[in-house]
């Protein structure tokens, strides 16, 4: 785990839920993570897709939308990632929302095929009968380049994950071993498709101009 946020994020999780494998939604208070809103996520569990769980955003952080280049609420959260990686992102959405926190290591890919470096943590909440129902999520770019809010992000590729023990300490967590993941072999890597692309409007007024 390498960003401040997923730490942050992860530690009042760990703190809301006590002893228990994971926080009621309920419980959950915007204010107490207000500086870390802007990368935060709800995912939400629906039945469209008979046998398997399909999430959902039920809200996503201004910083996320502006990534996606619009609002993303009532969106399949798995469409974040490039067409070749939403098998992989749907079973590792699966088994967070069963009781499995997960950090993820993220390349993300612009339309510009342009790439950023993020990461993202994604953990269980509780619904009133205390069974696990949505996502809270944060996904966070590190160092921001200049064209976030110009050039529309493609997808993420998921590089990397670490699934997390809840009964060890954070301290353990932040050692634990990252497990690489392999390119896809039937498509280049950053090779943006029609498919991938997301159309929207590309004229923004950046302040400050540009920066590297």
């Amino acid at each position: 785990m390498r960003h401040a946020n997923s730490l942050a994020l992860l530690t009042y999780w760990n703190r809301r839920r006590g002893n228990r494998p994971y926080p009621l939604r309920s419980e959950i208070e915007p204010g107490d993570i207000a500086r870390l809103l802007p990368h935060v996520f709800i995912g939400e569990r629906s039945t469209a897709q008979p046998g398997r769980p399909r999430y959902t955003f039920r809200l996503a952080g201004t910083a996320i939308c502006t990534l996606a280049g619009g609002e993303l609420k009532g969106t399949a959260v798995s469409g974040l990632w490039l067409s070749e990686n939403q098998r992989n992102i749907t079973s590792i959405l699966d088994a967070a929302g069963n009781g499995t926190p997960v950090v993820l290591a993220l390349d993300g890919l612009s339309e510009d095929a342009r790439v950023l470096k993020a990461e993202a943590v994604i953990l269980p909440l509780g619904g009133l009968d205390g069974r696990s129902e949505r996502l809270l999520g944060c996904i966070s770019v590190f160092s921001p380049p200049y064209w976030i809010g110009h050039d529309v992000l493609a997808g993420f590729a998921t590089t990397g994950m670490r699934f997390l023990d809840p009964e060890k300490t954070h301290q353990f967590l932040e050692n634990r071993p990252e497990v690489a993941l392999p390119a896809s072999p039937h498509t280049p890597a950053f090779a943006p498709t029609q498919a991938n692309k997301r159309h929207s409007a590309r004229l923004f007024l950046i302040e400050g101009g540009r920066k590297d």
